[in-house]
Parts: C-alpha cells; structure tokens; sequence
C-alpha cells in the first residue's frame, strides 16, 4: 500500500512539473460567438513566463467551451504569432495551421460543449539574443474567419 501511495505521488508530482498553468489575456472579438476559456498550459513549463529553448518542442493546451452560436463549426484554421516590441509575426516554423488535422480537437465542434486544444510548437534553433515577446494564439472559423479562440501570453525565447 505504502508503495503504490508514493508511486502515485510521484507520478502526480512529475506531471505537474511539466505542464503550467500560465497567465493569459483573452484576445478574442465578440465575446458572445465566440468560446469561453477556462484555462492554459505549456509544457514542459514551470514558471511564468515560461522560457522557450531554441530547438526544443513543447506543447500548448487551451481548455474552452464553445458558445451557443454557431450550429457547428466544421474547419478551424489556427494562427500563432510572436508579438515583439507590437510588431505581430508569424511564429518562425510553425506549420500546423489545420486545427482539425494537426490537434486532439473533434470536428465540427457543436455549441456548448467543453475542448481541450492541443497544439504542438517547436521552438526554431537560431543564433539570436535572448528575447521576451507575446506568443498570440487565435482558433478561426475557416468558414466566417471569425475567431473562437485567442489567447496572448507572455514567454521568453531563450539560448
């Protein structure tokens, strides 16, 4: 019994140290079409902001709930930006724009129920300084362009 309590333990120990709850700002146009977000992680993560390696993966989690409107929404494009100094720019390497394809998201999502969004980003190895910036998240209607999801958090891109 006392074996099994500290594998559990332990086991629960080291999955929290690899996901973070991370502070956000909700983004989004029309609050009352879009989802509600009940929280975000990176991992592996331990702090805030959370410090990117060049060269290493990691990965974005977006718990949401859809609105009542639309009916359905069958294609959803995602978009990730680094914002630095307000300049808004394509995140170097990232490749996963199809929502649907290239995530754990069931399409079409349907109004008022709950996702779990999961949204790999590996960060590019370059010879650059170290740099904080805003890492900008939006999920997109592809039908309306309109947004679901948007989410801006702060990170630092590191050596």
């Amino acid at each position: 019994m006392k074996f099994s309590l500290c594998a559990f333990v332990l086991a629960y120990a080291a999955v929290g140290a690899c996901a973070f709850h991370i502070k956000f700002i909700d983004c989004k146009g029309d609050p009352g079409e879009a989802a509600s977000i009940a929280d975000v992680d990176i991992s592996p993560c331990t702090s805030f902001p959370c410090n990117l390696k060049r060269g290493s993966s990691y990965t974005l989690g977006i718990n949401f709930e859809t609105g009542p409107a639309p009916a359905s929404i069958p294609k959803i494009k995602t978009h990730l930006y680094a914002v630095i100094a307000g300049v808004k720019i394509p995140f170097p390497g990232f490749n996963h724009t199809d929502a649907c394809d290239h995530s754990n998201l069931e399409c079409p999502l349907t109004p008022n129920k709950a996702y779990a969004y999961s949204l790999p980003i590996d960060v590019v190895k370059s010879k650059t300084i170290d740099i904080e910036c805003i890492v900008e998240v939006r999920l997109q209607d592809m039908t309306t362009e309109k947004d679901i999801v948007c989410i801006r958090s702060q990170v630092k891109v590191v050596g």
